[in-house]
């Protein structure tokens, strides 16, 4: 066995054993992530057995293990914010197709992996590579509900928030399967042992190192999801509508809340005394914005604000920006961009040229 291949295997033990120990109670999140860790283990254990054998059969047997991680992953991505959940039959199905998949190739082209380039082989090919993009979208679309529910909920974006870096894993198991799988076998100038070694290596060090280090850093973030049954019996029209509208804008006013760089929906509601389902509701039909919107513009009329106060001529505008609500550099300037249509200098530089 290859020297990163063992490394792999013995970091992907390590990490398991470290979040079955630091994470204590495992939330549903967590044990999807022991269960890719584990996943990837038996991939490139056939992955290996393959390239010592030589047979193609293994490499299959390490596809299919690998296409399962990519829904694992899309799964992991959605139980990170949904903490109530479980994961049941309900969500196995979607592994139905490509178990559907293997039994359709191995009984119509029982030989089909290893004819490279016949007719056969092609159309395995072509099905396991639509296979695969369908299940990447399906963690891209997971990705973007995961980023909705996020806006709906927190008022800032750290790091512990976001899931981004599951796609740089996902991505490399596409890569891995597009060199291998495509590159390899219809380029007659590459060498397939050699390509193999490397993906299998490289990949599988990459993936397992960065699964191991921000899953042990990665939090489960609870959101509010209201149930269609609350949203119906809940809907806010006319005069009720108006009159949430104004409380929430006093209060805004007032107390300006949005100055706890963690403020989340569920604060708000018990600041204000309006149900989350109420707030949510507000937010979205009279002010036809989302919580991560409504609070990043008071925040930002905030620092505009303090910005032309002569109390404030010493600070920088990065200290006005922490002091607004906001914890990074990078979400400020982003979101002053948004709301002004100019950056953080090209705005200074207006107001000294408007003195």
């Amino acid at each position: 066995m290859h020297f990163l291949t063992t490394i792999g295997i013995i970091l992907a033990a390590i990490g398991g054993i470290l979040i079955f120990i630091l994470k204590r109670p495992l939330k549903t999140s967590d044990k999807l992530l022991i269960a890719i860790l584990a996943t990837f283990v038996v991939k490139f254990s056939f992955d290996e057995v393959s390239l010592i054998t030589g047979s193609p059969l293994f490499s299959a047997i390490a596809a299919a293990f690998g296409i399962s991680t990519i829904i694992t992953c899309g799964w992991y991505i959605k139980y990170i914010t949904d903490t109530e959940t479980g994961f049941g039959i309900k969500q196995l199905y979607i592994y139905s197709p490509l178990v559907v998949l293997i039994v359709v190739l191995l009984a119509f082209f029982p030989s089909w992996v290893s004819q490279t380039g016949s007719a056969g082989y092609n159309i395995g090919m072509a099905m396991v590579l639509c296979l695969i993009l369908c299940y990447f979208w399906f963690c891209i679309d997971m990705l973007r509900k995961h980023q909705q529910l996020i806006r709906e909920n927190y008022s800032g974006a750290p790091g512990s928030i976001t899931v981004n870096w599951m796609i740089i894993i996902i991505a490399l198991q596409v890569a891995e399967f597009l060199l291998k799988g495509v590159l390899a076998r219809f380029i007659t100038n590459y060498d397939n042992t050699d390509i193999t070694i490397i993906t299998n290596e490289y990949c599988f060090i990459i993936m397992t190192f960065l699964l191991v280090v921000l899953g042990i850093w990665q939090k489960s973030i609870p959101v509010f999801i209201p149930a269609k049954e609350e949203i119906s019996q809940s809907a806010l029209h006319g005069d009720d509508l108006k009159r949430y509208q104004l409380k929430l804008e006093k209060f805004m006013d007032e107390h300006k809340p949005y100055l706890d760089p963690e403020l989340t929906i569920e604060k708000l509601g018990e600041l204000t005394r309006i149900k989350k389902l109420l707030l949510s509701q507000t937010l979205n039909k009279a002010f036809n914005k989302n919580f991560f919107t409504f609070i990043k513009e008071y925040r930002i009329r905030y620092v505009e604000a303090e910005l032309k106060n002569k109390i404030n001529e010493d600070r920088t505008i990065m200290d006005i920006a922490y002091m607004s609500g906001f914890n990074s550099k990078t979400g400020f300037n982003r979101a002053f961009k948004e709301v002004t249509g100019k950056t953080p200098t090209e705005y200074l530089e207006r107001q000294v040229k408007s003195l």
